[in-house]
């Protein structure tokens, strides 16, 4: 409840008005739903119940042409005077004479018509008869099954002891692939009809006649019955076996069905049908002798009885429903279109239009609300004017002192005197620094652009480190490379030299060893990768964590300009926003390094600009 709840709470309120409005009619339109089903109840389970007794007898009634086709095959068999004569045959000379003629079957039984026949019902898959006198059998396999080749083997099989004990001599059995009593060799599964041969004047034996038919076309016929996957059918034979199965079967179902008496059941006489452990059982007698057709299906209660009256309940409900739908946006329509404008006045708002009023056009509680938004609007742009626009103007006026106070070109001036002084001089050394100073101030203030290239902030950390090596001297060495495809590349300013001079300032001052430090600059598919690599002291985890979380006041201290290390992320997160990735790798007594990478942005001309006037 509680999270349905809070789905509420998240929807508009347009569509709150409307899921409100489904809420107040739906119980109404179900209420008439349920006694729709109700009232169609007695009539649905009828018509449900005729359906499935219609198609069991239908289905009965294929099975049972087809197996009288076999059983009327075998009878003109049974009663062939060619057939009976060659089967009477007592003489065991003439027997031995006669199985010498290997056309035998051909020549004295109307064994063509027998072939012809099975060309025409396709379904038949083999034919033997086993004579009782000795002659030999007559075998057949269409689909390259073999039988047994003698009777003594067929004599000692239970099928054959179950056929003698039935009350008509004859019985359908399922026969499975492979090897059986019946078959040596059996190439797919078939229905087989079993019968005995005999003299009806003498009621002696004269044969064993076994007829195979097709399990899948049995199986085709089967399954027009079942209608859904969790459906099923069971066909047994007259002696309880079971000849076929298709679709969902309950094996507790079926043992039931086994078990049951079907001549005292009086399902059977006009297809009943009972229910057992949640199943409806639907059954039809396959002929006189012939077995038992059984239609199972889950038992689903009312519900499953309904479903033709659920449909039409359920597309009456969604129809009235679906074409309330348009009254309901209406009605939402007239009361959220002033909220509609209070939103898009309050968005515009944010994003800084201080201007936005909102028409009053509704004296109700949203002529309220946007009211009050219209006084705050001017409350807050009378607050802006008052005190940050002069906040800003009096910075504004401090920064262009500030800047009045310095002169570049007076510096450079001094300094390029300072320069050819030492040159007159020759003290080359010192004159390089001071080459090296002049440029670092010009390339620190860089005509007030607060982007360079690559190349630019690359030059700026060799000429910092120019003056390094003076006070080094022989203790520090460096390298700084810049790869071409990098230094077009435009970045904040003063974004490397700070971590080169932390680099120095607390990675060597506390060491009297040698210190290597090696700066590169190279892109990386969209990207400019920076790294600033030395042979320090190094960090432990701990004052790395303290320089991101707070500026440690030694660090403070550590200024170019304006500029410290902590800013430097936050300068790169207000430019870069989550595109960029700063972080500092060190292992105490072996150095530390720091790599940036920002995204890689074409140079536009200015930085250029600056170069060249260099």
């Amino acid at each position: 409840m509680e999270k349905i709840r809070q789905w509420v709470n998240r929807l508009s309120i347009k569509k709150k008005l409307i899921f409100y409005g489904y809420l107040t009619v739906s119980p109404v339109m179900i209420l008439i739903s349920l006694v729709l089903l109700i009232f169609n109840y007695d009539k649905t389970k009828e018509e449900w119940l005729d359906g499935n007794l219609s198609n069991v007898t239908a289905l009965s009634e294929s099975l049972n042409a087809v197996q009288t086709e076999v059983k009327d095959f075998t009878t003109y068999l049974c009663i062939n005077t060619q057939l009976k004569q060659l089967l009477k045959t007592d003489n065991k000379n003439n027997i031995e004479e006669k199985n010498k003629n290997a056309r035998l079957w051909e020549e004295e039984t109307p064994i063509e018509y027998v072939q012809n026949v099975l060309a025409l019902k396709g379904y038949i898959k083999t034919i033997a008869i086993y004579p009782e006198n000795g002659i030999r059998p007559y075998l057949k396999g269409m689909d390259g099954s073999v039988y047994v080749p003698e009777i003594k083997s067929i004599w000692l099989s239970d099928i054959y002891a179950d056929t003698l004990k039935s009350e008509y001599r004859y019985m359908w059995k399922n026969i499975p692939k492979g090897s059986s009593e019946l078959y040596k060799m059996n190439k797919e599964d078939k229905i087989v009809l079993c019968r005995e041969m005999f003299d009806t004047a003498m009621r002696v034996p004269l044969g064993y006649i076994v007829i195979g038919i097709s399990y899948e076309y049995y199986q085709n016929l089967v399954k027009n019955v079942v209608q859904s996957n969790n459906e099923g059918v069971l066909v047994l034979g007259a002696d309880g076996s079971e000849l076929s199965r298709y679709g969902e079967v309950d094996e507790r179902v079926v043992r039931y069905l086994k078990s049951i008496n079907y001549k005292d059941k009086k399902y059977l006489n006009g297809g009943k049908y009972f229910s057992y452990d949640g199943y409806d059982i639907v059954c039809g007698q396959i002929g006189e002798n012939s077995g038992v057709l059984c239609k199972i299906m889950p038992r689903y209660g009312v519900w499953a009885q309904l479903e033709g009256s659920v449909y039409t309940s359920l597309a009456l409900l969604t129809g009235v429903l679906a074409g309330m739908l348009p009254l309901f946006i209406i009605i939402s329509n007239l009361v959220t279109r002033p909220l509609h404008s209070l939103s898009n006045a309050i968005r515009k708002f944010s994003s800084g239009d201080f201007e936005q009023q909102v028409e009053v056009v509704t004296m109700d509680e949203i002529g309220e609300v946007a009211d009050c938004f219209n006084s705050m609007v001017n409350a807050i742009k009378n607050l802006i004017n008052e005190n940050y626009v002069i906040k800003l103007r009096e910075k504004e006026s401090e920064i262009a002192v500030l800047q009045a106070q310095i002169n570049p070109h007076f510096l450079y001036n001094t300094l390029d005197s300072l320069y050819w002084q030492a040159m007159d001089d020759e003290n080359e050394e010192l004159a390089e620094s001071i080459l090296a100073l002049s440029q670092l101030f010009r390339l620190v203030l860089s005509q007030g652009q607060s982007e360079i290239m690559v190349e630019s902030e690359m030059e700026l950390v060799s000429c910092y480190l120019k003056i390094q090596k003076m006070r080094f001297a022989k203790r520090l060495n460096y390298s700084v490379e810049v790869d071409p495809e990098a230094k077009e590349a435009r970045i904040p300013k003063l974004i490397i030299q700070p971590f080169v001079e932390n680099a120095i300032v607390h990675g060597f001052e506390k060491t009297e060893g040698k210190c290597e430090l090696k700066v590169r600059a190279r892109r990386d598919g969209d990207f400019v990768r920076f790294e600033i690599k030395d042979t320090g002291i190094g960090m432990t985890r701990e004052q790395i964590d303290r320089v991101w979380r707070n500026e440690p006041e030694r660090y403070a201290k550590q200024r170019i300009g304006r500029y410290a290390i902590r800013n430097i992320r936050e300068r790169l997160q207000l430019m870069y926003k989550d595109n960029f990735k700063l972080y500092i790798q060190s292992i105490v007594g072996k150095g530390t390094r720091v790599t940036i990478i920002l995204p890689f942005k074409e140079d536009t001309g200015e930085a250029a600009k600056i170069i060249s006037r260099r």
